[in-house]
């Protein structure tokens, strides 16, 4: 009986925390497409862990109804890669991923501040 009760419990809590997670955003087929091009059209090279990074968050832009987002995430992707590559870091390795990551996160805080 003690152990029915400690399952249910479990079950229970687990159900309450996976209800708590924050959702995924999925990208409409179409914004998948319009990203791919503006990544492309902006330098990006295809099967990179930085384009990867450039079609999701400009997927989420084009979904939102803003393409102009979505272009100055690509173009600031492409910086992003040129820097990294500059610091010599390989493209596969983890270094790379995070330095693109903080690159591209730092120009779209820039153009931010500059739009406000």
């Amino acid at each position: 009986m003690v152990r029915g009760s400690t399952i249910m419990v479990a079950l229970g809590a687990l159900a309450v925390t996976a209800a708590m997670l924050p959702r995924a955003h999925g990208q409409s087929g179409q914004a998948l497409v319009l990203a791919e091009q503006v990544c492309l059209q902006n330098g990006v090279a295809p099967s990179t862990a930085a384009f990867e990074g450039c079609v999701a968050r400009a997927a989420l832009a084009f979904d939102r109804g803003q393409p102009d987002l979505a272009a100055r995430q690509a173009r600031a992707t492409r910086d992003a890669r040129e820097i990294c590559l500059a610091y010599e870091l390989s493209p596969e390795s983890l270094g790379y991923r995070h330095c693109v990551a903080t690159e591209v996160e730092r120009a779209l805080d820039q153009l931010a501040e500059h739009h406000d």
